[in-house]
Order: C-alpha cells, then structure tokens, then sequence
C-alpha cells in the first residue's frame, strides 16, 4: 500500500550517508584505527571515503571507500566510479611522505619563515588596528573641539550634554574593539613563538 513520504529524498539520502558516517568514525567501533580515517575525500565526487573491511583465506583487510561509489545510497545509483584503497598501501604512503618532509630542514624553515612573514605583514588585524586608532584619534580631537568650544561660550551647556554622550559611546566601542585586536595580536605572537619552537626543537633532534 503507497503512503507518502515523511521527507524528500535527497534528505533521506543525506541522513542515510551520515548515519554511515557516524557508524564508521565512531570511537567505539575503531577496533583497529587507521592514520586517514576520516581525513579523506573523493578527488572526483567529493564525497567523503569511510574505511570498509573484507577478509581473505589468510586475513582481514581494510579499505577506504568513497560513499559516492556505494549504488544503494544514492536514489540514481553510484555517483562515483573511483575503486577502493587499501589502507595499509595508503597509510604507509602518507606516512613515508610525512617522514620525509621532516626530514627535508631546508623544506620545513621554508615553510615556516613563509608562514611567520605572511603573519607579520600580510594579517588584517594590523591594518584593521591602524584604522580604528586613527578613527580614536579623530574622535579625541572632536572631544577636545567641543570642550574647548564651551570654554570659550561657543558652544551652550545643552548643547554639550547633547553632543558628549554620544562621543563617549563611539570612544569606548572604539576602544572595546582595539583590546580585542591586541588580544588577537598576543595570539598571533604565540604561534610565531610556536613556530620558532618548532624549529628549535627539529634541529635539537
């Protein structure tokens, strides 16, 4: 008997995939963890790849597979015609080319250096800080113009308490959003300083 559906198709589908997912990246069913699982994704689907078992006369092998490739989760069948991966092959791939970015110094202090500069001129927060301390500045002299303007009986005692609250208001937002600039650029310090550490200690070993 037909009844209709409670949700679209393509929602079951999503909800279906992460329910997948959850089952496979689950800490509690990592009975044996690979180095990728959950890191990868499918270069021709975008799909991501989830680690799948099969188990021959002698042993039990894993895979990374992608969910693009898996007809019965998609309503118009396989999405991706990608094979899998064997984990080992993959793993141990990665993990040789980990080893010898490490061990390439001239490659890492490139890096490094590369990252430290972009992080000195190239990040917004200065720019943005250069901005609002010139906007505090303006703000600071109209301030000193008004108060000076009464002084002098330019300007009414109405007029003051009229223009002043409205300042002060401008003056600490302006502030407020300064001390959350320099509390980002001690950050910024720190992972400078990380970087640096870095460094230090691959030449220590």
């Amino acid at each position: 008997m037909a009844v209709p559906a409670l949700v679209s198709e393509e929602t079951f589908a999503l909800a279906q995939e992460q329910l997948t997912k959850n089952k496979h990246h689950s800490p509690r069913r990592t009975i044996e963890p690979t180095l990728l699982q959950g890191m990868l994704v499918c270069q021709q689907c975008g799909y991501a790849l989830y680690r799948s078992s099969t188990r021959t006369s002698k042993r039990k092998l894993y895979y990374y597979r992608c969910l693009g490739s898996d007809a019965y989760r998609h309503f118009k069948g396989a999405l991706c015609t990608n094979r899998p991966v064997r984990s080992d092959y993959l793993d141990q791939f990665v993990w040789d080319q980990i080893i010898s970015l490490l061990d390439n110094g001239m490659l890492i202090q490139a890096e490094i250096d590369r990252r430290k500069e972009a992080a000195r001129n190239s990040d917004p927060r200065r720019q943005r800080s250069e901005t609002l301390r010139r906007e505090q500045t303006r703000l600071g002299n109209n301030i000193a113009r008004l108060i000076t303007a009464y002084q002098e009986g330019l300007v009414s005692l109405a007029q003051l308490r009229q223009r002043m609250p409205e300042l002060n208001k401008k003056s600490q937002a302006l502030e407020s959003e300064l001390q959350s600039l320099e509390t980002a650029v001690v950050d910024q310090a720190r992972y400078l300083q990380l970087a640096e550490n870095l460094d230090g200690c691959r030449l220590r070993t």
